[in-house]
């Protein structure tokens, strides 16, 4: 699906003029090379941009980026193999930088420097036999004329440092820095261009899995760019390398049964995605790309990306009453009023999540539905996630995090941390959000394992928002009614939730008997172990309660006591499932806040009677 999808993207781009021409590629370049007609280098001129960075500390960072170019298509071959228009040092001037010594040598141990600058050589001296206009001829003559073990000592290479080797590179005439060697309207360029029929003239030797018409199969599919943890020379989706993977003596990607136009296709355009900030985020060492089939998606990509993952420290007002307007399209199951966004409830819209593996990419997910469903059920998982106390947006990243301990990396979304959420949990997240079916049994679990075991952490209202909609989910997903309410909730008179409000309480009265902040309450001591089997603590909690209630005026507190023990009918319960102790967790959450809110109350009433005197 994947792959059919991206072919299809492609014709939509192709239209909008952003994939690149057949026989073209964008590359990343950093320097200009600039030539004398007699071909030798007169300047090196650094072309990067820069952009300003806030770095986590809070610096100001200046960060230094390529400018994107189209050149002819790179090769994808593995091993030397040399471009038409080489971009690569190695290749253009045969020398190795040692990083440690900042000394230019031709040679080391593989010779590599050497073959693939005599692979350079060969291969554009022969491409541009006969070629006629300046700058090609000035190209021609500094690949002629050029000796690395020569240039060891070059004055520009020398004062490029580390550059030498990290950069990438391309070529324009001294005096006419803008007339590059690979201008579109070049004579190297309408060369490649008029050689593209080659492929076409080929003997069509199977029929296209995507297509379903005879065509000729690639062998080798090329390579995508921009996957978090990835090579930075790029991974291949589909490769076939060992024997025991083919079948029916094919090699090779010919086992995929994948066109040469569609396999140009679909790689060009994931690389266009992989590329786009507006259409990807990196998350737990995935890359999540969103497309919707239309020219302009930049409307729905945005609002889904933004529902789903909203970014750190942004505030956008205009996301939050898209939001209020989903609730509200939740409840009366109309598409609301979206500003005069260009929104298409029934466009397709895909999210695919791909992570590397060595030097290959694995598709870990593919979704596909309409817009409209997928907003509503983005809609739908941000309203399960509510509890009182916030009405903030729960983005995906924020979920992950609380799934994981802070004492091992877990506020950290680093693609190399041991700690990151599984992949196939994360896929199951991420497909129960989309089909708003029920969040799998691994995401309660983890959640309240943590809850129990991170002693520096609260129950916060992410953790608790996570709870509440697995619970509620799980109960609607089964034709049942929702057993947790947003706020704290009197009439519930389920044992574990008001285990959770019982613990709440007696919580507050050891507080309110010590008359000061404590450093260490119950919660730190019995928390876990009275979440999971109440009828082994409370006893002993109880009398420790009677204990502290006689320290203060505590009415309100018997009252409250009485009410919650009523509900329990004095028994508690001797174990707790893992959906229980939610239950149980929600409770003490919901109790606590209602104490907060109260304090709240009183402090604005303590506030208007001053301000009365």
């Amino acid at each position: 699906m994947l792959i059919s999808a991206l072919n299809s993207y492609y014709d939509i781009l192709s239209r909008k003029g952003v994939v690149c021409p057949e026989g073209m590629s964008r590359q990343g370049i950093t320097h200009k090379i600039l030539l004398s007609p007699d071909g030798k280098i007169t300047g090196i001129a650094d072309i990067r941009t820069e952009k300003k960075e806030t770095t986590k500390s809070g610096k100001e960072k200046v960060k230094k980026l390529p400018v994107s170019m189209l050149m002819p298509l790179r090769t994808q071959k593995p091993g030397i193999d040399s471009n038409i228009i080489e971009h690569r040092p190695l290749y253009i001037f045969g020398l190795n930088y040692d990083k440690k010594s900042g000394e230019l040598s031709p040679e080391d141990s593989t010779e590599k420097a050497r073959k693939s600058h005599k692979s350079f050589v060969k291969a554009n001296l022969a491409f541009t036999e006969g070629m006629k206009t300046e700058i090609v001829l000035a190209y021609r003559n500094f690949i002629e004329r050029w000796i690395p073990e020569n240039e060891t000592e070059n004055e520009y290479l020398k004062a490029l440092g580390a550059d030498l080797g990290s950069g990438y590179f391309c070529f324009a005439l001294d005096g006419r820095p803008s007339e590059l060697l690979h201008d579109s309207d070049g004579e190297i360029v309408r060369k490649i261009k008029n050689g593209l029929s080659d492929t076409e003239d080929k003997e069509a030797d199977g029929i296209c899995a995507v297509t379903g018409e005879k065509a000729v199969i690639a062998r080798l599919h090329d390579k995508i760019k921009g996957i978090a943890g990835g090579q930075s020379s790029g991974g291949l989706l589909v490769c076939v390398n060992n024997a025991a993977e083919a079948s029916y003596g094919k090699v090779q990607s010919f086992n995929s049964s994948i066109s040469e136009k569609v396999m140009k296709h679909y790689t060009e355009a994931l690389n266009v995605l992989t590329a786009d900030e507006s259409h990807r985020i990196y998350l737990e060492g995935l890359t999540i790309v969103f497309w919707a089939m239309k020219e302009d998606d930049g409307a729905e990509v945005n609002l889904v990306m933004n529902m789903l993952n909203r970014r750190k420290n942004i505030n956008d007002e205009k996301i939050d009453s898209i939001l209020d307007k989903a609730f509200k399209y939740i409840k009366e199951g109309m598409m609301p009023d979206l500003d005069n966004l260009n929104i298409d409830e029934d466009v397709i819209f895909y999210i695919a999540g791909l992570a590397p593996n060595s030097s290959r990419i694995a598709q870990k997910f593919v979704y596909k539905n309409k817009f409209g469903s997928i907003f509503k059920n983005a809609a739908m998982h941000q309203y399960d996630l509510r509890v009182d106390g916030s009405n903030e947006q729960i983005p995906l990243w924020r979920i992950l995090s609380e799934m994981k301990s802070p004492k091992t990396g877990g506020k950290k979304n680093d693609k190399k941390d041991s700690n990151n959420v599984p992949p196939p949990l994360f896929a199951a997240i991420i497909k129960a959000i989309l089909d708003d079916t029920a969040y799998p049994d691994s995401l309660l679990e983890t959640i309240v394992r943590r809850v129990k075991t991170d002693s520096d952490t609260k129950v916060n209202y992410v953790r608790a928002g996570i709870i509440k909609a697995c619970i509620n989910r799980r109960q609607r997903t089964s034709g049942k009614k929702e057993e947790i309410t947003v706020a704290l909730d009197n009439d519930n008179t389920n044992s574990a939730y008001l285990c959770g409000r019982l613990f709440a309480v007696l919580e507050r009265i050891q507080e309110k008997a010590a008359g000061t902040d404590l450093n260490r309450t119950i919660k730190d001591s019995h928390f876990a172990s009275a979440c999971a089997r109440p009828a082994v603590v409370y006893p002993g909690l109880m009398k420790l309660a009677q204990y502290h209630l006689r320290k203060f005026d505590s009415r309100y507190e018997n009252i409250l006591l009485g009410k919650i023990m009523a509900g329990l009918s004095t028994q508690y319960p001797k174990m707790l499932s893992i959906t229980e102790q939610g239950k149980f967790i929600l409770g003490y959450y919901h109790q606590r806040e209602e104490f907060y809110k109260k304090k709240e109350d009183k402090t604005d009433s303590d506030n208007n009677e001053n301000g009365g005197n």
